[in-house]
């Protein structure tokens, strides 16, 4: 790539992770059942559940994505809140009813912590592996759900498995939502002839990745994959895009081993590189510093609600090293990471 930058948005994939004629797609078992977003997946299983079994409550750690929350209040099921984080999963397992019109969301949290849920006899287990696609088929949960985008190139999607061959809900056509997958889809192509220096407008390409997430925004219900997507996301290959990932987290904390105190976790199988700094200040420098030097990365979650929560939102900082990236990439991006602590500490921040 000529025109170089790390982080944000996936653009289009490149050849070397296409699956060839030979090779299995990672999501061939016909019991998926595939929609625009881990969102509308989410909602369509909570919708269908108490409609058909009667779900009453649904569990949900405090330390989470907020608009999905916030979108499954308008169905007929009792949320529940409880305070979880993932440095401190706190979980009282005296708060919860066992039952089977229970439902508890476990959020696999980067890749590397959850909640053992093993407690629990009756109620009904729905895993969030957006952050690790590969466990999909090792989970033993009563359902599987997540978010497409947030590890693979595809302008957007979501997924619901059952491990246990449960029936699975079906999501409905939406025309908003074929055209929020085309302008994504043109948005990710034009940023790979961005970075490829054969298109120099990148405010044009920035403008239909922000028209999707515009229209996206208006459609959490149970809306299913359009089928401009869903044809991206067979091609992938999906194993070998992973693959590529962990090699680049191995190599990163490799010249990292000296700054491993900063991160929140040392494991390949993490989504990404995931720090965590001692103060909203030192997160803040640090990341402004990484953005100088074309390294965008991202906080998950923003918007959190409780003071507990806020106060990890504003020391976690993840950084994408992903598939796109070439050992040389990691390298820099890792270099560039060990010079804005290094300046962080001189400034005793």
């Amino acid at each position: 790539m000529i025109n170089k930058e790390f982080g944000s948005d996936f653009h289009s994939c490149n050849k070397e992770f296409i699956l060839n004629k030979k090779q299995n797609f990672f999501f061939d078992n016909k019991d998926f059942s595939f929609f625009l977003s881990g969102r509308s997946a989410l909602y369509a299983l909570i919708k269908y559940g108490v409609e058909n079994y009667g779900w009453t409550k649904v569990y949900i750690p405090s330390y989470y994505c907020q608009d999905v929350i916030e979108s499954l209040s308008e169905l007929n099921i009792e949320i529940i809140v409880f305070q979880s984080n993932p440095d401190d999963l706190l979980l009282n397992y005296d708060f919860f009813e066992d039952n089977k019109t229970s439902v508890f969301i476990n959020v696999n949290y980067f890749g590397v912590k959850k909640i053992n849920t093993e407690i629990f006899k009756k109620t009904v287990i729905v895993d969030d592996l957006t952050h690790c696609i590969k466990e999909v088929k090792e989970s033993r949960s009563d359902y599987v759900f997540g978010s497409l985008r947030k590890q693979l190139p595809i302008p957007l999607g979501g997924f619901l498995y059952s491990p246990h061959k449960l029936k699975l809900p079906k999501g409905k056509g939406s025309i908003l939502a074929d055209q929020a997958a085309e302008n994504k889809t043109l948005g990710m192509f034009l940023k790979n002839e961005y970075l490829q220096n054969r298109f120099l407008n990148k405010d044009l390409y920035r403008s239909y990745y922000s028209k999707a997430e515009e229209q996206l925004i208006k459609l959490y219900k149970d809306y299913k994959l359009p089928s401009l997507a869903e044809n991206i996301l067979e091609t992938l290959n999906v194993e070998k895009i992973l693959k590529k990932k962990e090699s680049n987290i191995k190599l990163a904390l490799k010249h990292l081993e000296n700054y491993l105190s900063y991160l929140f976790s040392a494991k390949e199988s993490s989504l990404g590189l995931l720090l965590l700094f001692d103060s909203n200040t030192q997160r803040d420098f640090v990341r402004r510093k990484l953005i100088q030097s074309n390294i965008y990365p991202a906080i998950l979650w923003p918007n959190q609600k409780t003071d507990i929560d806020i106060n990890y939102q504003n020391r976690f900082l993840f950084l994408h090293l992903d598939y796109r990236y070439s050992e040389e990439d990691i390298i820099y991006i890792t270099t560039e990471l060990k010079k804005s602590i290094q300046e962080c500490q001189k400034q005793k921040l």
